[in-house]
């Protein structure tokens, strides 16, 4: 119980909320890509390429996305309105 009330308590639950949904999206993700990659055989490849660039478009919007939320983070922990160049 300790060790929870490390991980998650009342200044971090936000920041643990966002990663449990980033979590699940990679994971939601990654059935995507197994699913694809299961049935690509049995697909016309027009399906196939359409998923396979929805899958490249969903996952750079994911790291677009996680980098820009800590980059969020970082400055706001930091009092910072603009990272030092």
């Amino acid at each position: 119980m300790q060790q929870l009330s490390k991980f998650l308590n009342k200044q971090n639950w936000r920041k643990r909320l966002v990663e449990l949904i980033i979590l699940v999206v990679h994971l939601l993700l990654l059935r995507w890509i197994i699913y694809v990659l299961s049935e690509g055989g049995a697909l016309p490849i027009e399906l196939v390429i359409m998923h396979f660039m929805g899958l490249a478009v969903s996952g750079a919007l994911l790291i677009r996305f996680c980098a820009w939320l800590y980059r969020r983070q970082y400055l706001r922990e930091n009092n910072l309105s603009e990272l030092p160049r």
